[in-house]
């Protein structure tokens, strides 16, 4: 994939800034303290009042020439906000562009897993004096990711502004993965939410538990109609058992009590020969779904059918083509789930070859909602590790999804006029529409052999013209993703115009 040369400018020092008495420039040396530690103390004493937000950054940072201006305007157009982020870049010592961190707007599945926020920060003068960074503490490096933690528990707005604003000499300036840990756990003791931390699928990223006791009932929602796998000239495999058959199967592979499971299948099919002479652990409760003749399949009202009919709040809505790869899925999902402020979580799904089929969705690539990394292979890198981290999205595939019947009820299920495609996007959209998050986790991961339970055929122009009106706002501005980055291609990218500003140090 080509990406276009960025187009050199200068870039500045701090000295070299004319900074307003409304900003206070806060420059950090290496261990991320302050270089000039008395300015801590001004603030606290209310000796500057004319300061109304403080520019904090590694000293060894270069500036973006115009960012005083940049930083007023952020101030003066988010005045709901006490804390704003920027994306920012690596160069190294020829001033060549090594890598940009393009930043979502806040995302707090992700700033858990992999403090993606980072520097700079720019902090309203009033939340800095409150929230007062605490170096004494151990793992002092993670002092400024704390800090974010005690804004989150304050109920400060913490949003981005998507712009390159500095540009590091070394590696991202951030906390180690330990230090963020022990933040983050001592965090939750002294918040009392039932989650720990544990080392994530990457060196530098975290994965976030829950502790489940008691283990609460779900309820797995199954949709069939007894296909088989196909071979490459879709014919079906002979002596293949069917997709449900090999899900149930798979299903004794996880970790969770079996007696706290309950599959609820869905099926067109009348004939239950194929489950006869079964005796899983679980229990499995089976509704006819035969359609009349010339009836047309519709996934979304099935869907709707068969949630209904669940007897637990949490549900698990699942494709019939999935087979268990991680035996802790289901606590993975429910880790998420299980938070109020969550509507769904969706999991990591992998052709059997072990290609990306789906690690979150991203609105605006190619105009639509799409797939990134879409059948790629899972062992290539991806950007930010975002494939392989726990992040919140603005919406996942309903082939895997876990929510409560509450949330289905307050947004009425999903839309039976997206038939086939769209409808689960859709579902994830009006949950956020009504303030839920939509999270992602990796640690849920099942193979998937997409499509081959329903129909195949394309959704009807209408269709795909109604959603594309619906979410149009969406669609231009994914808040999960960042207009500094591509949406012509589904690697994950920056833009030329992430780096432009930035060039080497001039004498």
């Amino acid at each position: 994939m080509l990406k276009k040369k960025p187009v050199p400018a200068p870039s500045a020092s701090w000295g070299t800034l004319a900074w307003p008495d409304a900003i206070l420039p806060l420059s950090l040396d290496a261990q991320f303290r302050p270089v000039d530690e008395r300015r801590l103390d001004q603030i606290a004493a209310g000796t500057l009042p004319a300061c109304r937000a403080v520019f904090v950054a590694p000293a060894a940072s270069e500036l973006r020439p115009d960012l005083v201006a940049r930083l007023t305007r952020a101030l003066a157009e988010r005045p709901d906000l006490g804390i704003v982020y920027a994306d920012d870049a690596v160069v190294d010592g020829a001033g060549q562009v090594r890598s940009v961190h393009c930043k979502p707007a806040f995302n707090p599945a992700l700033l858990m897993a992999d403090d993606y926020i980072g520097f700079p920060l720019l902090i309203r003068a009033a939340v800095f004096k409150s929230l007062k960074p605490d170096f004494r503490q151990r793992y002092a490096s993670a002092t400024w990711f704390r800090f974010l933690l005690e804004a989150i528990s304050a109920g400060i707005g913490i949003d981005r502004t998507p712009e390159t604003l500095i540009a590091s000499p070394l590696e991202r300036p951030k906390a180690t993965r330990t230090a963020r840990a022990h933040g983050l756990d001592r965090w939750f003791e002294t918040t009392g939410v039932p989650l720990r931390t544990a080392p994530g699928l990457t060196p530098d990223t975290l994965e976030i538990r829950r502790t489940l006791d008691p283990r609460p009932p779900v309820t797995l929602v199954v949709p069939t109609n007894q296909s088989r796998p196909k071979d490459d000239a879709g014919r079906p495999v002979e002596g293949a058992k069917p997709h449900v058959i090999n899900l149930l199967d798979s299903l004794g592979r996880s970790t969770y009590p079996a007696d706290r499971i309950r599959v609820l299948i869905g099926d067109d099919v009348a004939d239950d020969a194929i489950y006869r002479g079964r005796s899983d652990r679980f229990a499995v409760t089976r509704l006819t779904t035969t359609r009349a003749p010339g009836e047309r399949f519709n996934y979304a009202a099935k869907m709707n059918t068969l949630w209904r009919a669940a007897e637990t709040d949490l549900v698990i809505l699942m494709n019939d083509d999935l087979v268990v790869r991680r035996p802790g899925w289901i606590e993975a999902l429910l880790t998420f789930a299980l938070d109020r402020g969550v509507g769904g979580v969706g999991g990591r799904l992998l052709f059997p070859s072990g290609k990306i089929q789906h690690a979150g969705m991203t609105g605006g690539i190619f105009d639509v909602f799409a797939h990134p990394w879409y059948n790629r292979d899972a062992a290539e890198p991806t950007y930010g590790d975002w494939a392989l981290t726990q992040r919140d999205c603005s919406a996942v595939t309903g082939a895997l999804f876990a929510t409560r019947r509450a949330v289905l009820d307050a947004v009425n299920g999903f839309d039976e006029d997206f038939a086939l495609d769209f409808n689960d996007v859709d579902l994830c959209l009006k949950m956020r529409q009504l303030g839920y998050r939509i999270v992602y986790t990796p640690f849920a991961e099942m193979a998937h052999h997409e499509s081959a339970s329903r129909q195949t055929s394309f959704a009807p122009g209408s269709q795909t013209a109604r959603f594309l009106r619906r979410w149009h706002d969406v669609l231009s501005e994914d808040p999960a993703y960042s207009p500094q980055l591509r949406t012509d291609t589904d690697v994950v990218a920056s833009r030329a115009a992430a780096t432009r500003w930035i060039t080497e140090r001039r004498g």
